[in-house]
């Protein structure tokens, strides 16, 4: 069953909240299939959300020692944001809920995900004056109809009662998908994609920046970011993402993930 509620569905939810009758219409989990009101359950959630020791700069899955908190990649060079913070490692079975979210207009989806977000936020509380998204070209906009990012800022800033603005950061220009680059490619593609403007650096000066996107694979974009805030006078940037990749030899054993290839499989079926 689709997770996004069809013209007529949106309308039936307005009428039954005119009239003061629940509004929450049946659906079914994403991920086990479940009727319920959400499009994930509890249960599936509390399965596969594992958390793990993050590296407090890149948020990348921490192995082995790291008593400062730091992984070896951000001692030797730190990204330009002052931390990093995520949900999620990138890794089944939310691949393909992300792929639903960013894709197939599965905006339902962005409600639970960001509650997610705002879980994993908790465990490292830090100033924020306001919330912007990563902006998508206007390109990219048209293509999809809606910006996956902002969803999720939205979401954020209602439950942790912090503004949000989807005018500040601007896409200056279109840039190719990314996801298919290495990392340098990557910062070559994305390098002056990103402006603030004129009317809105009073809500970037000396203020504290959350920047939030989907995913965080090798920082590229939200360096970009974190650098055209910085130009424009922010503080402090902190880059909020609901799934990191992992490292790329992280090996992840068949046992664990078995039931996940699963679950992929169904979604891609969907």
């Amino acid at each position: 069953m689709p997770t996004v509620l069809s013209p007529g569905a949106s309308r039936l939810r307005t009428w039954l909240k005119a009239c003061g009758l629940p509004t929450h219409l049946p659906t079914t989990c994403l991920l086990c299939g479940q009727w319920q009101a959400q499009p994930l359950c509890q249960a599936c959630i509390d399965r596969w959300q594992r958390p793990v020791p993050r590296c407090v700069r890149c948020a990348i899955a921490l192995r082995g020692d790291a008593p400062d908190g730091v992984c070896p990649t951000c001692e030797d060079q730190s990204p330009e944001f002052d931390r990093a913070i995520a949900a999620l490692d990138y890794v089944a079975p939310w691949m393909g809920v992300l792929s639903r979210l960013k894709f197939q207009e599965g905006t339902a989806l962005a409600r639970p995900l960001a509650g997610l977000m705002r879980k994993a936020l908790a465990q490292r509380p830090h100033p924020v004056d306001l919330i912007v998204p990563v902006p998508l070209s206007r390109t990219r906009l048209l293509e999809r109809g809606y910006n996956q990012t902002w969803l999720l800022a939205q979401h954020l800033s209602a439950s942790l009662g912090r503004p949000a603005r989807h005018d500040v950061l601007l896409r200056a220009r279109h840039t190719e998908r990314l996801m298919r680059l290495d990392a340098e490619a990557r910062r070559a593609q994305i390098a002056g994609a990103f402006e603030v403007s004129e009317a809105a650096l009073p809500h970037i000066r000396r203020r504290h920046i959350a920047v939030v996107d989907d995913v965080l694979t090798t920082g590229a974009t939200l360096d970009e970011v974190a650098r055209t805030l910085r130009e424009a006078g922010a503080r402090s940037v902190s880059a909020w993402v609901l799934a990191r990749t992992p490292a790329p030899d992280r090996s992840v054993p068949h046992t664990a993930w078995s039931g996940a290839a699963e679950v992929v499989h169904s979604l891609s079926r969907r």
